[in-house]
């Protein structure tokens, strides 16, 4: 199966009830997936270990068709996130996974003859990319269950980026007239973005005020800051796309692209909302 898919010269209409559907039904599944396993922690572990997995694989794709001095060294990399988790699931240990996790990309960087610059920066974009952000997973549900909040409250930041990509899918293809960075993603516009702020911030509210009490500014601050996060975080692998001239970072979830394409923004929201939380 063809990993990369190049981007058409000529983009189709944004706006598509049966790219729509498709979108809605793999989301259903996936996010159907996750509630389930999320109450297990082991079955949790292994949905993020294949999902990560797999998108690093697809990163590694897209920086090998950047830098033709690609070496097979890389392909380790993917492995990493299975290291970072695991260390971490087995000792509760953040510090301890992410420092093992350091000394085997140092290695493999390291074992990458000739070393240059871009081996180096790419090593320690993906360090924090599939390994810092990532790690926040779970020390978002150990928070969550050492002060015995309820498991939902886990489960917010990934409902909230779902809610917020379909919002700003939505309205951004209806009435959306004036492109945030058309050179970037052409498809994301001021319209979508605006919409997907005002809606998230009802959906914060109504989400969290009927079981928290967290004071209303404190919620409308948490509103705004996740959906600005989930747009920089999309807009970070659209760019990251757009320097190799691609739509998606795979085809293997159809019309929603690859698996970067869907924690794109879930990568930023989770560590906001867990730093949101801690703070209370």
């Amino acid at each position: 199966m063809k990993i990369i898919k190049k981007e058409k010269e000529n983009s189709e209409e944004f706006w598509n009830l049966n790219d729509f559907l498709k979108r809605l039904i793999i989301a259903l599944l996936f996010g159907g997936l996750l509630v389930i396993s999320s109450f297990n922690d082991f079955f949790l572990f292994l949905y993020l270990q294949i999902f990560l997995f797999i998108a690093g694989y697809e990163l590694l794709k897209i920086y090998r068709l950047k830098f033709y001095n690609f070496s097979w060294i890389f392909y380790f990399y993917p492995f990493l996130n299975i290291l970072l988790l695991t260390v971490f699931y087995l000792q509760k240990n953040i510090g301890l996974a992410l420092f093992c996790y350091f000394v085997v990309l140092t290695i493999i960087t390291l074992l990458r003859r000739p070393i240059s610059i871009e081996n180096l920066v790419f090593g320690l974009f993906f360090f924090i990319y599939l390994g810092i952000l990532p790690a926040h997973i779970f020390l978002l549900k150990n928070f969550v269950f050492k002060k015995n909040f309820s498991h939902w409250l886990f489960l917010f930041p990934f409902f909230f980026t779902w809610f917020n990509d379909t919002i700003a899918y939505i309205f951004g293809s209806l009435f959306g007239k004036h492109k945030i960075a058309k050179d970037i993603s052409p498809n994301k516009s001021w319209e979508g973005l605006l919409f997907s702020v005002v809606f998230s911030i009802f959906f914060t509210f109504f989400y969290l005020k009927k079981f928290y009490s967290f004071p209303f500014k404190n919620l409308l601050l948490l509103g705004v800051s996740l959906s600005l996060l989930a747009f920089l975080g999309d807009l970070l692998e659209s760019l990251i796309k757009r320097e190799v001239k691609i739509k998606d970072s795979s085809n293997l979830l159809l019309a929603h692209g690859g698996f970067l394409d869907r924690i794109d923004s879930l990568l930023f929201t989770i560590p906001g909302f867990y730093y949101f939380l801690i703070n209370q």
